[in-house]
């Protein structure tokens, strides 16, 4: 199947079934990534306060700070 047929047949997909298909193809992707499932579980499993994103900073990254001026 060429790549352009399975575009047209992506886009002929329901909204539910390309949802799914976006989330079998992420799990997929991240599947050959073994650095990036450790990296993620090591910073989901670290307890440390200190490395803990807070909300005012978390803001400041994304740009909206400004807007509660």
């Amino acid at each position: 199947m060429s790549f352009d047929t399975l575009k047209r047949e992506v886009e002929s997909l329901a909204d539910d079934e390309r949802r799914r298909l976006l989330a079998f193809m992420v799990t997929l992707e991240d599947r050959s990534r073994a650095d990036y499932r450790e990296e993620l579980a090591r910073r989901i499993d670290d307890r440390s306060p200190e490395r803990w994103l807070t909300i005012d900073r978390a803001e400041r990254e994304l740009g909206l700070d400004d807007a509660k001026e």
